[in-house]
């Protein structure tokens, strides 16, 4: 319920995704690229040809203090002009960002060049893990991400850090719920608090990506328990890129309920539902159960 393909940072095309999660027994995936929708028609056009369901989706960034929060959008409208005008003004965004990263890893004596930077991307599509695939090509970092070079220049408080442009947490969510989508608060051991929590809720968040392959059984507990006392549903999954060393966990690494994803879809509708009647003036929308 949340890989990325080579549209954003991932490593494979969302094809190669789609049958490495066929391969591994996974029936149900959800392509969820960074701020960007254009994998899904060949993931889902590969998923019709192999019996791999997938779910359209999306993963958008937003800085907060002294924290970046991820918000996942399932089921989101990848047809909607006004969602797609949005994820091209982040990727403008993106853009500008790694220029100024890219600036600053100058001052550090870390030379590359965007062009070269852009060459291991798709499509324009830019982030800091093709930046960081670029130090490692050029002898600057070590692969690993989670502990070592990746953090020390491109983590939160890395030296070479710029802020994502754009959206704030909240709008994030706004945005997923006017794509028709359901907004999921991704990994919050990584990122959220409480009071964060009941603002991400008060601006829509239906779910909490609680099954996590760094969260541990105590911290899943937890965001299982969060979610329960918020009517919220629960998610999990990988977050696989394929592209360092150190990954926590591969293509269905992570163990998820089997009721996530039919909760996941009746959400989904409920949502869809409320939104047909506050259109037709029959209803206000969906409360939360």
């Amino acid at each position: 319920m949340h890989v990325h393909s080579t549209a954003s940072d991932g490593r494979y095309s969302p094809g190669e995704v789609v049958r490495l999660a066929s391969e591994r027994g996974v029936t149900t995936i959800a392509l969820t690229d960074h701020d960007t929708v254009d994998g899904l028609p060949e993931a889902e056009s590969v998923g019709a040809g192999c019996g791999v369901r997938v779910i359209p989706g999306i993963e958008l960034s937003a800085d907060i203090e002294d924290t970046e929060v991820h918000v996942l959008g399932y089921h989101v409208d990848a047809t909607s002009a006004t969602f797609l005008e949005t994820l091209r003004v982040l990727r403008e965004g993106r853009l500008a960002r790694a220029r100024r990263i890219l600036e600053k890893l100058g001052k550090l004596g870390i030379n590359i060049s965007l062009p070269y930077v852009l060459s291991l991307g798709k499509e324009g599509f830019v982030g800091r893990s093709q930046i960081f695939r670029a130090m490692v090509n050029l002898g600057y970092a070590r692969p690993e991400r989670r502990y070592g070079d990746f953090e020390k220049y491109l983590g939160k408080e890395g030296l070479a850090y710029v802020e994502h442009y754009g959206l704030t947490p909240t709008e994030a969510v706004r945005l997923v719920r006017a794509a028709g989508g359901v907004p999921v608060l991704a990994h919050p051991g990584r990122t959220a608090g409480d009071a964060l929590l009941e603002d991400l809720i008060a601006a829509g968040l239906e779910g909490i990506e609680a099954y996590y392959p760094t969260h541990g059984p105590e911290l899943t507990r937890r965001w299982v328990e969060a979610a329960e006392r918020h009517g919220l549903i629960v998610t999990g999954g990988s977050d696989f890129h394929g592209v360092a060393p150190d990954e926590p966990a591969p293509i269905g690494g992570v163990r998820v309920p089997d009721d996530v994803v039919a909760d996941l879809d009746e959400r989904w509708r409920r949502l869809a539902a409320g939104a047909a009647g506050a259109a037709g003036g029959n209803r206000p929308g969906v409360s939360k159960p």
